[in-house]
């Protein structure tokens, strides 16, 4: 998980709206995304429509619309932004016998300073330093290159 739970796990509690979620790239990837769609019923969050695997096969972001609520499903970019990066340190928690993922401190600060919006990027990112002191910064390309 990435986005809002992220914040909250790493000690900010706010509300969210949504769940942002960063998948790997690939046919394996892309079979798992159409399954977790099909269990939570979802829709494309802009016109309704039930998603077949070729909506789903290599596409960069999904909005959908479930059963449980708005998810947004990402594809990772370039390091550190990208999937494997996020994914080795990613932090695991255990919750109702299911296991949770969460990106790093790391990985989260350098998407909200990707995204950098008034609220809740940069918002999150004061209220995150005021909790753990001085935020790691990774350099992202593009941004600080």
């Amino acid at each position: 998980m990435i986005g809002g739970f992220s914040v909250i796990y790493h000690g900010h509690i706010r509300a969210t709206k949504d769940s942002n979620l960063l998948v790997p790239d690939g046919p394996e990837a892309d079979a798992a995304v159409m399954r977790f769609l099909q269990r939570v019923e979802a829709v494309r969050l802009s016109d309704g429509k039930r998603l077949a695997a070729e909506d789903v096969a290599g596409v960069d972001h999904l909005r959908v619309d479930t059963s449980h609520g708005i998810v947004d499903i990402m594809r990772g970019g370039l390091p550190p932004l990208d999937y494997e990066t996020v994914a080795a340190s990613a932090e695991t928690v255990e919750w109702e016998s299911q296991t949770l993922r969460f990106a790093s401190l790391a990985s989260l600060v350098a998407f909200k300073r990707l995204a950098n919006r008034p609220h809740p990027d940069r918002s999150d990112l004061r209220h995150l330093e005021a909790i753990h002191g001085p935020l790691p910064i990774d350099p992202i390309p593009g941004l600080d290159t």
